[in-house]
């Protein structure tokens, strides 16, 4: 049978954590360990007292006393400890005693290095059980009739469920407290609904012991504090203490320090992991502002992309009319087809799973994955190379040629599209930004471009896009279970952490990462130094080149117009006009060119023409 401990430091906030501690052992059908903790020396590890040892003790152990003597129906062991830092202790009776659920006190008017305080923070982070952590204000626990959520504070899924638990068992009512703003008519059913959303989201729904409250202040501490004056408790998560600091020093400044102060509870829930370590500890400091995903999510999630990610008749076929797509595209040269291609593209799905799978250590789905990567991968260099052969071209278009060489901004590219594509599906609510991360990735075109290139012979553009194509698949792998990883899906066994396999994939893809570091560098500054790939300039409208021309024919004498073409790239020159000649134009002509520019584009422009006067061929015997 599980157990749950009150850790007691305080004689004044005794009696209603004791209080709070039966309440919550009786829910939860355990029975209860009283454990008075006194701070100082000689050290004296958690030993049982009996009741006359209790009537003759310090203060702290008589209130305790006191308030046991109150309990009914609730089995209660009595324990007495004393020690300077008593943390790894408690921890270790927390362990032997098959502890499921602390209670500890703290006070969030006192400054954060008092021993009381100290101590709760210490056993928030390394405690291995659930926590419910008191600030009984000037409450004594007698009431709890009135429990207040403000959902503002990014409150948690279990500490709703939590209140939901209370609420029904312990017939008391909970009140969720969403702070809207007003801007007109539909404020309050907007803020209703986003209140209802949050509820349904962490799997709770109103009830008689559920009454959502929504106020429209649009001041959010404010709200809270004047919610609290009809509350018997707030609850919220444990890593909201900053906050509740916050709350302490608004409540005072608003009501006074003369009126009682209202008890705070935070909720922790607790999964088995090992002791983090300090880059662990790290991240958690840097990623704590993203959601969690719960048990439900994290079922949905994975149902969703084990579903995508099989290799059947439908990811056959999306995969084979994907790459048929993009092949045609970049053999047409159109971006339009490509980018459509890559919106149908289904490799996606098993990236994204195999990134799941590794984060998860799921064996089983981790090879689906990387099946239907393989059979989509050889399916689509297949057809590409089919289409390549059959389908005339001259030469490589400007779209394949774009494939064929990649850098190092590629790298970062996939990177981030894995972290996008693998939040948005982990997210339904995002669902409809998959197409857009989709044609960031581009996975599917630059398999074609290796198999259109293998057909024609040129084996360097072929490379390039592999290496491409090789970039994608790792950076969003490791994008994937990158987010997951901070969402909160994990896996272990027994508490030792991931499989063997999951470590030794992870610091392949790494090392293959970095290794794939030194050709796209190489090709960037290559890049770099030969100048921009993107057209240098680009043609005139239909309307001003016909102008033009029909100007240029007017000359008595042979001129030939050639072309006419504007800068893509800021330049001192905006269009420029290049003509040939038997012999040199007129200066009226260059002027009234210049002049049918300007009128054309309706804007001062800067224009330059050119003129190729022609020469004779100068004959020869051969």
């Amino acid at each position: 049978m599980m157990n749950t401990i009150v850790v007691v430091t305080q004689p004044e906030s005794a009696t209603a954590l004791v209080r709070w501690a039966v309440r919550l052992a009786k829910m939860r059908g355990e029975s209860l360990i009283v454990l008075c903790c006194f701070f100082g020396e000689p050290i004296l590890p958690p030993e049982p007292v009996t009741a006359k040892e209790r009537e003759e003790a310090e203060e702290l152990l008589q209130v305790a006393s006191e308030a046991v003597s109150e309990i009914q129906d609730v089995k209660v062991k009595f324990l007495v400890m004393r020690h300077l830092t008593p943390a790894k202790t408690i921890i270790e009776a927390i362990q032997d005693r098959e502890v499921d659920l602390l209670c500890l006190g703290m006070d969030f008017t006192m400054p954060r290095d008092t021993p009381v305080n100290r101590l709760g923070r210490r056993l928030l982070r390394f405690a291995p059980c659930k926590m419910f952590v008191l600030d009984p204000g000037d409450e004594d626990g007698s009431r709890y009739q009135r429990i207040l959520l403000p959902m503002g504070l990014h409150l948690g899924a279990f500490a709703l469920r939590t209140a939901a638990s209370l609420a029904e068992k312990l017939d008391c009512t909970v009140m969720p407290l969403e702070v809207g703003s007003y801007f007109g008519t539909d404020s309050q059913e907007v803020a209703h609904r986003s209140l209802i959303t949050k509820l349904k989201e962490a799997g709770i729904e109103a009830s008689k012991w559920i009454k959502p409250t929504v106020t429209l202040t649009g001041k959010t501490w404010k709200s809270i504090v004047n919610k609290s004056r009809n509350s018997d408790l707030i609850l919220i998560r444990a890593t909201a203490i900053r906050e509740m600091r916050k709350f302490r020093r608004e409540e005072r400044s608003q009501i006074g320090p003369e009126n009682p102060r209202v008890a705070i509870g935070l909720v922790r829930s607790w999964r088995l992991e090992r002791k983090p370590s300090w880059i662990g500890m790290i991240e958690r400091r840097i990623f704590s502002w993203l959601p969690t995903l719960e048990t439900t999510s994290r079922i949905d999630l994975f149902d969703r992309l084990q579903v995508g990610a099989r290799w059947n008749v439908d990811f056959i076929m999306m995969i084979c009319l994907s790459t048929a797509i993009a092949s045609l595209g970049l053999i047409q040269n159109s971006t339009a087809v490509v980018i459509g291609a890559m919106v149908v593209a289904p490799l996606m799905t098993p990236l994204i799973g195999a990134g799941l799978a590794l984060v998860q250590g799921n064996t089983l789905f981790f090879r689906d994955s990387l099946k239907a990567m393989g059979f989509g991968i050889g399916a689509a260099l297949l057809i590409s190379l089919f289409l390549g052969f059959i389908v005339p071209m001259e030469e490589l278009t400007p779209e394949l040629l774009a494939r064929g060489a990649p850098t190092l901004i590629d790298l970062g590219v996939a990177f981030f599209s894995g972290v996008a594509a693998a939040y948005a599906v982990a997210r339904p609510s995002l669902l409809g930004a998959l197409a857009g991360v989709a044609i960031a990735a581009a996975l599917v075109p630059p398999l074609a471009t290796v198999g259109i290139a293998l057909a024609k012979g040129a084996w360097r553009i072929s490379e390039g896009a592999a290496i491409l194509f090789l970039t994608n698949l790792v950076a969003i792998i490791l994008g994937a279970a990158f987010i997951y990883r901070r969402l909160g899906v994990q896996g272990s066994r027994l508490g030792i952490g991931l499989p063997l396999w999951v470590r030794r994939t992870v610091i392949f893809m790494i090392l293959m990462s970095v290794t794939l570091i030194a050709p796209l560098g190489f090709k960037l500054t290559q890049q770099l130094r030969e100048g921009q790939t993107r057209p240098y300039t680009l043609p005139v409208s239909q309307s001003l080149r016909e102008a033009i021309k029909e100007r240029v024919h007017q000359e008595e004498y042979g001129v030939t117009f050639i072309s006419a073409s504007r800068f893509g790239m800021k330049h001192d020159i905006d269009v420029v006009i290049v003509l040939s000649a038997a012999k040199p134009v007129s200066v009226g002509l260059i002027s009234d060119l210049k002049q049918l520019v300007n009128e054309q584009i309706r804007k001062n422009v800067n224009v330059a023409v050119h003129t190729f006067q022609e020469a004779g061929v100068k004959r020869t015997k051969f």
